[in-house]
């Protein structure tokens, strides 16, 4: 008796489910799944922030930022509040915005710096918040600029290159169990910087 064909899930389910799982194993901090959530969603995103700033090498910037949060906020994710995607594309959002206020506040203050101040928006509730990501936004890039050039690729390359680990791996000639501990190195030296900056 021919068995009953089994339902699959469309292409959009499946990305969610990845995403929420991956968005799991950031919060634990496996560089590797960040990675992949960039493979899975970064061209998305990517065009997202395009579109809302008109401008490639913003566009890039944000995108970078983007996933900088992602890798520290990732433990706040709950799948009860939305979907993997719009979480990411919430903080996309965000910081396109904030993006767009200093755009404007530039213009304004270039065209009459007298009146810069009404620029500021009132009672922003994300105001701090993003000051804070912000600020470690900058710890990260002056933490990243104390690697050596081959720890810096392993970063950059775990974090914001769309290729696999396996890619890398025959990219720099080496094996890929290679690649992973070269990977893991670096980024255990960064989360040292970053504990070393952090302290008082």
């Amino acid at each position: 008796m021919p068995q009953p064909a089994r339902a699959t899930a469309s292409p959009d389910v499946a990305a969610a489910r990845d995403g929420e799982w991956l968005l799991g194993r950031i919060a634990h901090g496996e560089a590797a799944a960040l990675a992949e959530l960039y493979h899975l969603w970064g061209d998305r995103l990517f065009s997202m922030a395009f579109h809302w700033l008109g401008d490639e090498g913003a566009a890039r910037e944000v995108l970078q930022d983007c996933f900088l949060r992602v890798w520290r906020r990732a433990g706040d994710y709950s799948p009860e509040r939305a979907t993997a995607f719009t979480w990411c594309v919430m903080i996309l959002r965000g910081l396109c915005l904030d993006c767009l206020r200093k755009r404007q506040r530039r213009i304004v203050f270039a065209n009459s710096p007298e009146q810069a101040d009404f620029m500021v928006v009132p009672n922003d509730p994300q105001g701090v918040e993003d000051l804070y990501f912000r600020e470690t936004i900058s710890r990260v890039r002056s933490a990243l600029d104390q690697l050596d050039a081959v720890e810096s690729e392993s970063v950059r390359a775990a974090l914001f290159d769309p290729r696999t680990l396996d890619e890398h791996a025959r990219r720099w000639g080496v094996p890929l169990g290679t690649a992973k501990s070269r990977v893991h190195r670096a980024m255990e030296k960064l989360r040292s910087l970053l504990r070393t900056h952090e302290s008082p």
